[in-house]
């Protein structure tokens, strides 16, 4: 048996944590719609840096769909018919395998696309239907969350081109090492420094903070895209707010055990009900709970349906110094009977508590896993999904403010706080990160006197 047959084989019966994964329900790939869908897919995963997609299952709960299930599986998604569609329209043909494991004494196609993208990979030819292009000649589709807030395959966006950049640049850095200890064995290793050092000159710079928070980020996003794929969630649509935090000096040394959360845990202030980096451990729900990926601490937390409204929060924590964040807003999901309709506004008072809350926790983190003196916090926030929405205060209704509408769907704003800032300095901080969001609802500023009070009711605990 094949690593991928054994692998498509566990597949089937429920994805694995980490993997690229597509779930689809079944598609005809004789027809141009169902082409269209699996073609997309498939280069997704192949910029996406390899990954399976799996056919005949619900998005939402990954039971086995019956509806349009054909009688010969094996022949309706033959080989040849897939790979024909990947010559057709990928602008550098890759192979794909194909595998028919069975559940429930059924058979279901998992295509297995490879790693190792070196160039983006994009549809070299349109597919037209009654005049609508399905794919467009120079689409370059990639794994996201913009469409519908599951991932799923969508046409790179600005904010993909990053992610998907590294990934090639990544490929391309291991085909140069493979070359090296290829052509280069038995070759002196101290001379061949040398002489080469002497060709190229100076080593490149070392990244700075911004490139830094800008992986943490993606590398944030990456690993929420990959935890709510490996438990096939269907989310509602909804905005976020994301917060990636470094600390910049020496902290002592720690590793993802029980211990370190403990000690994360034990230094977050719970300023909040739902503080941000919620410890998860003891929810009912074991999905929700941390576990280790990667040498890092993880948890999703879903609730859906609840009494206090919905909950999509996931976080990520480094023991080395990193810390990342990423939650639905709350304007979207609440059930309080002041919130508006999901989709269409944004609290201002909620979106400065929470930038203060996450400043003033990073700090307490940074000072638990004692970080020197000159540290720094480098932190960097995105909102996404904000175009279209009205600025409100619907919160706390007796901090009235004009309607404003945005008209730019994502905002990134930085911070560099001391790690011996005290606690009553941090609205400076909070207002430098707030400003960027607020001026995208038509130039919108907000005095600093209210940064400073919602920020001081915070840590004391007053809202």
């Amino acid at each position: 048996m094949t690593a991928n047959a054994s692998r498509a084989e566990e597949l089937v019966q429920r994805p694995s944590e980490g993997l690229a994964i597509e779930v689809k329900t079944w598609i005809d790939p004789a027809t141009s719609e169902g082409a269209a869908k699996i073609v997309r897919a498939l280069l997704a995963l192949r910029n996406h840096g390899g990954g399976y997609l799996l056919i005949g299952f619900n998005n939402s709960d990954f039971s086995p769909s019956l509806v349009d299930a054909p009688e010969d599986v094996a022949e309706v998604y033959h080989i040849d018919k897939l790979q024909a569609l990947v010559g057709k329209y990928a602008s550098e043909p890759f192979e794909i395998e194909i595998e028919f494991p069975t559940r429930d004494g059924r058979a279901f196609p998992v295509v297995a696309v490879p790693s190792g993208v070196r160039t983006p990979v994009a549809s070299k030819a349109d597919l037209i239907v009654d005049g609508r292009k399905l794919i467009a000649s120079g689409d370059v589709y990639v794994r996201t969350l913009q469409a519908n807030n599951t991932p799923s395959s969508a046409k790179a966006g600005w904010q993909d081109w990053g992610r998907l950049t590294e990934t090639c640049f990544d490929n391309r850095e291991a085909d140069i090492g493979r070359f090296l200890r290829r052509h280069l064995a038995g070759v002196d290793s101290e001379k061949f420094r040398a002489a080469l050092g002497s060709v190229i000159g100076s080593s490149p710079p070392p990244p700075t903070a911004d490139d830094k928070l800008q992986g943490l980020l993606m590398d944030g996003e990456a690993r929420y895209l990959n935890a709510v794929a490996s438990r096939a969630l269907n989310l509602p649509r909804h905005g976020s707010w994301e917060v990636a935090a470094l600390v910049d000096g020496k902290v002592a040394l720690h590793r993802a055990n029980t211990e370190f959360l403990n000690l994360i845990n034990s230094a977050n202030p719970r300023y909040t009900g739902r503080p941000v980096w919620v410890d998860s451990r003891g929810f009912t729900d074991q999905s929700a709970r941390p576990y280790v990926r990667n040498g890092k601490w993880e948890a999703l937390i879903v609730r859906l349906a609840g009494e206090s409204g919905d909950h999509i929060d996931y976080w990520a924590i480094d023991p080395s110094s990193a810390f990342y964040q990423r939650r639905a807003l709350e304007d979207d999901l609440t059930r309080s009977q002041r919130a508006p309709q999901p989709l269409t506004a944004l609290d201002f008072a909620i979106a400065v508590l929470r930038v203060a809350e996450s400043i003033a926790v990073s700090l307490a983190f940074a000072r638990a896993m004692e970080a020197t003196d000159a540290s720094m916090i480098r932190l960097s926030f995105r909102w996404s999904g904000i175009r279209g929405r009205q600025l409100q205060s619907w919160a706390i209704p007796e901090r009235h403010i004009w309607s404003r509408t945005a008209h730019q769907d994502v905002v990134v704003a930085r911070a560099d706080v001391p790690i011996d800032a005290p606690l009553s300095s941090l609205g400076t901080y909070v207002g430098a990160v707030i400003s960027p969001l607020f001026e995208v609802f038509e130039g919108f500023v907000l005095g600093q006197e209210v940064v400073d009070d919602l920020t001081t009711r915070l840590i004391e605990r007053r809202l």
